[in-house]
């Protein structure tokens, strides 16, 4: 990543059509990367090749394949949230059943090994009861947004959604607050494409009285736009050269704007507009949760659990999480991390304590959503079950009425989306959106 840049750039160079498709399809898959399920670690390897350059598209192809199909008889794990590279092995008969049954979860047609743990393959699993049901106060039901191309965002507040239209495909061209109550939407700001534009804009953020986002230009340039959210003309904040891959992470702090790139390096700018300067001690690091930094980043190749060592840019304080042997972590929050062993997932502190198992062959496997929701699938030898989003402190479960599509040798099931913030998830079940607020559990 080199010196940023300020102002308005002019680029007059004609869009190559293959690039802007290449960049679009590459974008694409990694952000189903963030919803699929993950191959195993050694399978990904092979196909995947040895070079750590094409890591981040070769995990998303993977991953966006593997979301289309799970083969009949095979317990699978998802990874979810932050790309996902570390694969879960897939989850044994014995692990699924004691993780399904302490969640509640009903099972039958299992028997006793030597151990006194169950094994053999599992049959009967029942669904839990339905989220209307369950957490009425959480659901909301959007209607007809396939046709109007809505994309949630995030909650500007218990009753107001941030969504995105798309002009065409992954294209984003307008940004609007969509009113849960009367199902209305006001504008915010169109959403500018520049020319040369490779990588369309991602990753809104709001926060305080403005959203952020940023879009990739062909000659290298990365630009950051900002604009508010009572209504307004988009601004260019500042830009920054990067490699293909663009950005992992922008947040706002204040009056400032936070971004890293997913090669490393943090660096803030003014929201008002003008240069970005790097962090200091962020050179290699990435943005976690302002004021909060840490690696390994969210994407490419990397050694131990995403965001393992983390520190606060504003205290210097540091925390590095506690590994044992015999588990391996996956990725962590500021304060918990998941992780894995041989009898199956689990979830902890970064201290190591306090330490829960989580239900399921499937799941968001890098960070959950307030570091207690946990959303799992559930399959048994007959094929899927469920999609269940399980409350880890208050110990109740239910059926997001996900449903799954049969296939000659398996089904294919798409698990929800989710935001940044972890406040949000949605799916589409018919030409329904469901919407849940978490925090409403």
């Amino acid at each position: 990543m080199t010196g940023p840049t300020t102002g308005p750039n002019e680029h007059n160079r004609d869009e190559a059509g293959a690039t802007v498709l290449e960049e679009t399809l590459r974008r694409t898959l990694e952000r189903a990367a963030d919803r699929a399920p993950a191959l195993p670690a050694a399978v990904a390897a092979r196909l995947a090749g040895p070079s750590p350059r094409r890591a981040p598209r070769a995990q998303a192809l993977l991953a966006a394949a593997a979301v289309v199909v799970v083969a009949a008889g095979v317990s699978v794990a998802v990874t979810a949230g932050l790309g996902g590279p570390a694969e879960p092995r897939p989850a044994g008969p014995a692990a699924t059943v004691s993780a399904t049954a302490s969640a509640g979860v009903s099972t039958s047609g299992s028997t006793g090994g030597p151990t006194g743990g169950p094994t053999g393959e599992l049959t009967g699993l029942q669904a839990p009861p339905p989220i209307e049901e369950v957490w009425p106060q959480a659901v909301h039901k959007l209607p007809g947004t396939r046709r109007d191309r809505l994309r949630p965002i995030q909650f500007l507040d218990d009753r107001t959604l941030l969504v995105e239209t798309w002009s065409s495909f992954e294209k984003a061209n307008a940004l609007y607050a969509y009113d849960l109550g009367t199902r209305e939407r006001r504008e915010i700001t169109k959403v500018p494409t520049p020319k040369g534009t490779v990588a369309f804009a991602a990753d809104f953020r709001a926060g305080g009285d403005r959203v952020v986002w940023w879009n990739r230009l062909k000659d290298g340039t990365t630009q950051i736009w900002s604009a508010p959210l009572s209504g307004g003309e988009a601004a260019l904040v500042t830009t920054v050269r990067t490699d293909e891959s663009g950005l992992d992470g922008v947040q706002i702090a204040g009056d400032r704007v936070v971004f890293s790139a997913r090669s490393g390096g943090v660096h803030t700018a003014p929201l008002a507009g003008g240069p970005a300067t790097p962090v200091e001690g962020g050179a290699s690091m990435h943005v976690l949760n302002w004021p909060w930094i840490g690696e390994p980043g969210p994407y490419g190749e990397h050694v131990g659990p995403r965001f393992g060592r983390i520190r606060n840019a504003e205290t210097g304080e540091t925390r590095t999480a506690t590994t044992r042997p015999g588990d391996e972590l996956l990725g962590c929050s500021v304060t918990h991390c998941i992780g894995q062993r041989q009898s199956g997932m689990f979830l902890r502190l970064r201290d190591g304590s306090g330490e829960q198992p989580l239900p399921g062959s499937m799941g968001r496997t890098d960070r959950l959503p307030q570091d207690r929701f946990h959303v799992a699938m559930l399959k048994d030898r007959t094929g899927f079950v469920a999609f269940a989003l399980y409350d880890l402190a208050g110990g109740r479960s239910a059926d997001l009425g996900i449903e799954a599509e049969q296939r000659e040798n398996g089904f294919s099931a798409q698990p929800p989306g989710h935001d940044a913030e972890g406040r949000l998830l949605y799916y589409d079940v018919g030409d329904t959106l469901y919407v849940i607020d978490v925090t409403k559990i």
